[in-house]
């Protein structure tokens, strides 16, 4: 797919899209989304500055894989939807990763027009696609596999919790998620603040999910209200994904059995390589 009319030459010589943001007296007087998105002229400004590279750099940067020239192809060709859909075949999470993704050091910091002029805003497209479905009421939901028969429980709503049971459901597995309070998101939700991340925004994403077809269970603290031992050998689930940095916290008596499995060697998100 290639939308863009200009020569790499032309491309180069486009400016950074700026991040339009809150007038600053207005903003320190409440705690709304700081950061504003791009218009509609400035996402198609910024998307044209892609030299659509042969070997993507860029997805190479991406933890996930997801298909960023080609994305951005659709930014250029004017389908937002298309866009974003592109996106959630690889990331389920578009609008939270557009806004709080290190792209910095990942996606865009290894953009190959970065090397000498300032890199494609990978994340600030990222976030207007997302917002752009969000505001037009159609949801690119991935495809789901057939069923597979089988079960995984995911201990832990945070960004770890919720990017697996997005994969997982799309593979055809059923996949319950359970969280120890009484909101889904975890540190999305619990950890970064209304003007960086707005709550709407993960409510938005995780209902989402729940189109997709994962369960969240809330208020269950699994050694405590539940054990592994009863997720798997009396509830009938084939795995467990411990995906909670809470686990090896000391002395809460709620992680006491998860921390036991990880000391006997079980595999903890925390741990995981990105």
């Amino acid at each position: 797919m290639n939308a863009n009319p200009l020569p790499p030459g032309r491309r180069t010589r486009i400016p950074r899209q700026g991040m339009p943001e809150q007038d600053a007296e207005a903003r320190r007087r409440n705690f709304d989304e700081v950061n504003r998105g791009l218009t509609v002229l400035g996402a198609s400004t910024e998307a044209m500055r892609c030299l659509e590279c042969a070997r993507p750099a860029c997805v190479s940067g991406c933890p996930i894989g997801v298909k960023i020239r080609d994305f951005i192809a659709l930014v250029t060709a004017g389908d937002y939807l298309g866009a974003a859909a592109r996106i959630r075949e690889d990331n389920v999470l578009p609008a939270i990763t557009g806004r709080v993704c290190p792209q910095e050091a990942q996606c865009e910091g290894c953009c190959i027009l970065g090397k000498k002029f300032e890199p494609v805003g990978i994340g600030h497209l990222e976030r207007f696609v997302a917002d752009y479905e969000r505001e037009h009421g159609t949801l690119g939901l991935p495809e789901i596999a057939p069923p597979t028969g089988r079960k995984v429980a995911i201990i832990g709503s945070g960004p770890a919790g919720l990017s697996a049971s997005g994969d997982l459901v799309r593979w055809g597995h059923a996949v319950t998620v359970f969280e120890a309070l009484h909101e889904v998101g975890g540190v999305l939700a619990y950890g970064i603040p209304e003007f960086r991340l707005p709550k709407e925004i993960v409510r938005h994403e995780v209902d989402a999910l729940r189109r997709m077809g994962v369960d969240f269970q809330t208020n269950v603290v699994v050694g405590k209200t539940m054990t592994i031992d009863e997720l798997m050998n009396e509830e009938g689930y084939d795995a467990v994904l411990i995906a909670t940095i809470l686990a090896m916290a000391a002395g809460r008596k709620a992680s006491r059995s998860i921390g036991a499995y990880l000391e006997s060697g079980a595999w903890d998100t925390a741990d995981a390589p990105v």
